[in-house]
């Protein structure tokens, strides 16, 4: 089948949940707060649904829902369209340390302490990340384009452009109706955070890459919390850059010294690990995991991560017509260092853009994007 880019733009601002129990339940709040992007499990299944629309596939049929199932839909990025124009857009990576010098806004690298592996309280004899000066981190911007990302993992300086009107976070106070009279339920009101998309000179949409059948056409739909609407638009001919690698980042690679330098990994969308926060393709112990595509051509050695909060990542299940299970997910722009023990380093961008989450439905979920760049140790250039 062939792979395409489906952009899907929403017609309303949306609503994501971001895990916290919401309802009259005990520890439940009254403010169903959310997210700016959907999990990729979320996305997955909205694209996943169209195709069976647009095929005019029985989604009570169990061999239908298995077929679905299998359907690769990597994503979600967040897209900038401005004068016909797409810019991806992803959450900071977190080794860049934002401060201020004067005015202006400075970005330094957190690199590894070499040398100071089972010296220091860090688990599984990582190195401790040093600062590059004493500073006050500032909170930055909640994105960076992939063009800035791209010129961070090959080393270069990077200088963020002018703030952009990001998505804007919508707060709106409902109350609840009830079901069978049409009338407000007195008492019953709540707070519901959505994410408006929306702009005048440019707007802000959400694209995957998946596998679509020849011909096939998907329509609008809806998605997210209060099913909310979105079009659909697919795009043939920009899925072959997906994969490739920028020539900056691969021009770093060609000068790769495996004594100085260091790979980084950077996720690009939250991945799910079985060892929580550290992915068990590390090991040699992975039981019935496959390595990730690329992977299993070099043997890395995991140095350092700088890695965020955990995030909640549940939805429901059509097969079982029952709630997931909680899982905890490695959140975006976590960033993994890895010293090189045998292989060729480069042999790491066949995973450009793919997804390293350990189990295989995982990433067929989209779980787990990551893009790979060089890094050095914190005495080193």
């Amino acid at each position: 089948m062939p792979e395409v880019i489906t952009e899907v733009s929403p017609l309303s601002p949306l609503h994501f949940g971001d895990g916290r129990p919401f309802g009259k339940s005990d520890g439940a709040e009254t403010y169903a707060r959310g997210k700016q992007l959907p999990s990729p499990s979320t996305l997955a299944g909205f694209i996943r649904t169209q195709v069976a629309k647009a095929a005019g596939l029985n989604m009570a049929d169990k061999d239908t829902l298995q077929m679905l199932h299998a359907l690769p839909v990597y994503g979600p990025l967040l897209t900038l369209v401005e004068n016909s124009a797409a810019t991806y857009y992803l959450p900071p990576p977190k080794d860049a340390l934002v401060y201020k010098d004067g005015s202006r806004l400075q970005i330094g690298a957190l690199k590894p302490h070499k040398g100071s592996r089972g010296r220091s309280n860090m688990p599984n004899d990582l190195a401790p990340l040093a600062v590059p000066k004493l500073v006050k981190p500032e909170p930055g911007r909640p994105y960076w384009s992939n063009h800035e990302l791209t010129r961070w993992l090959a080393k270069h300086e990077v200088r963020l452009s002018k703030e952009k009107n990001w998505p804007k976070e919508d707060s709106r106070v409902q109350i609840a109706v009830n079901g069978k009279t049409g009338t407000a339920q007195s008492g019953m009101l709540y707070t519901v955070s959505y994410s408006d998309y929306g702009g005048s000179d440019h707007y802000w949409t959400i694209r995957a890459r998946s596998n679509l059948e020849n011909g096939l056409r998907l329509s609008a739909g809806y998605l997210g919390g209060e099913r909310r609407p979105v079009g659909v638009t697919l795009y043939e001919d920009l899925a072959e850059s997906w994969y490739d690698p920028p020539n900056e980042v691969k021009e770093a690679f060609a000068s790769f010294d495996p004594k100085r330098n260091l790979i980084r990994m950077v996720l690009a969308t939250p991945a799910l690990f079985e060892h929580g926060w550290k992915p068990a393709w590390l090991s040699k112990e992975t039981g019935s995991l496959q390595l990730p595509r690329g992977l299993a051509n070099v043997k890395l050695r995991l140095v350092a991560a700088a890695v965020g909060r955990r995030e909640a990542v549940s939805g429901w299940n059509l097969r079982t017509n029952q709630p997931k299970p909680v899982r905890w997910a490695v959140p975006a722009g976590s960033v993994y260092f890895f010293e090189v023990a045998e292989g060729d380093p480069a042999a790491v961008l066949k995973s450009w853009m793919r997804p390293v989450s350990d189990r295989e439905q995982d990433r067929k979920d989209g779980f787990g994007l990551a893009v790979w760049g060089i890094g050095g140790y914190a005495d080193e250039n």
